[in-house]
């Protein structure tokens, strides 16, 4: 049974990698409430999240499960929202050229009720 769980979860993250054009932003569900079963519980509505370095660009691939999310970029030293802006729930990418070298977290926010977030860096 641990092998299956893992290949699956292999599987996931392999095709997540291969078919982005960046590094995946690890994301979590800000509010999530886990049950026993022994596996983290994915909300059908939780959005792959790629930082592409090249393009200076964040994409967000939802996959149609909703129809937009509402996403702000903060800085983590100075605590300011450089973007905040609604993209769409199957595929967006949001431009970040213009950010300054920091670390930040993204938050993005479902119509669903769900939010999630993830840290990134443009070092």
């Amino acid at each position: 049974m641990k092998r299956i769980a893992f290949f699956i979860l292999f599987s996931v993250v392999f095709n997540a990698v291969t078919l982005a054009d960046g590094t995946p932003i690890v994301i979590q569900n800000g509010g999530a409430i886990g049950d026993h079963s022994g596996f983290p519980m994915i909300p059908a509505d939780q959005p792959d999240v790629y930082y592409d370095s090249t393009n200076q660009c964040i994409i967000i691939d939802g996959s149609g499960c909703v129809s937009y999310y509402d996403v702000e970029i903060t800085s983590l030293s100075s605590w300011t929202v450089y973007v905040s802006t609604q993209v769409s729930g199957y595929y967006d990418t949001i431009d970040i050229s213009s950010l300054p070298q920091d670390d930040y977290v993204i938050t993005i926010d479902s119509p669903l009720g769900n939010f999630y977030e993830g840290f990134f860096d443009t070092y």
